[in-house]
């Protein structure tokens, strides 16, 4: 796997590491009765209705884990968007498809631990392979794959001198403070002005 799959692949390993220990953890204070300061998701507090885990507070959990994926899927294909522009297409393709296999594995190990944190807070022990199955998050899988095939088919028909483009102006906006950028496409080639 080269280098960004690499990178992706521990840069989530350590973030589920740490939704673990400072994320799922805390849901179990509600089996001793207690309150439980925990993430939103929406860059505030979750406000959970009761100290138990009844209908309510099990909706507000798997809520925040929904809005979790969302923003991981968001996220991670904007890193990989950006991580190709500069990329021939074969090579954008093969990173694009790391990458995917890379946030696939990861949702897939949240929501196992989701699931997982739920059975236990519902008192009824640990979950078999059955159950875990049955309740597979097809949707975060459905919306990953829907946003690799859009990734990939907008890098096949985006021709390279436009793509060059593109990434010559986003990078000349970001290093450039107070710089007008001017990309002229002509014909098979393009002209970069800066002032």
């Amino acid at each position: 796997m080269p280098a960004f799959g690499k990178r992706l692949t521990a840069e989530l390993e350590i973030e589920f590491a740490r939704l673990a220990n400072d994320w799922f953890s805390p849901w179990h204070a509600l089996m001793r009765g207690e309150a439980a300061e925990l993430d939103d998701f929406r860059g505030g507090i979750l406000q959970l209705p009761s100290k138990a885990f009844d209908a309510a507070t099990e909706q507000a959990f798997w809520a925040a884990v929904r809005r979790y994926s969302d923003g991981k899927i968001a996220d991670t294909f904007h890193r990989i968007e950006q991580h190709i522009r500069w990329q021939g297409t074969e090579r954008a393709l093969r990173t694009v498809e790391e990458g995917t296999i890379a946030l696939r594995s990861f949702l897939e190990r949240i929501h196992r631990h989701a699931v997982f944190t739920e059975y236990r807070l519902q008192a009824r022990g640990y979950p078999d392979e059955r159950y875990f199955a049955s309740r597979r998050d097809n949707v975060t899988l459905a919306s990953i794959q829907r946003r690799k095939m859009d990734l990939i088919e907008k890098y096949r028909s985006t021709p390279w001198r436009w793509r060059i483009a593109e990434a010559i102006t986003d990078t000349a906006d970001q290093r450039l403070v107070g710089a007008a950028v001017l990309v002229l496409m002509m014909g098979s080639g393009f002209v970069l002005m800066l002032r």
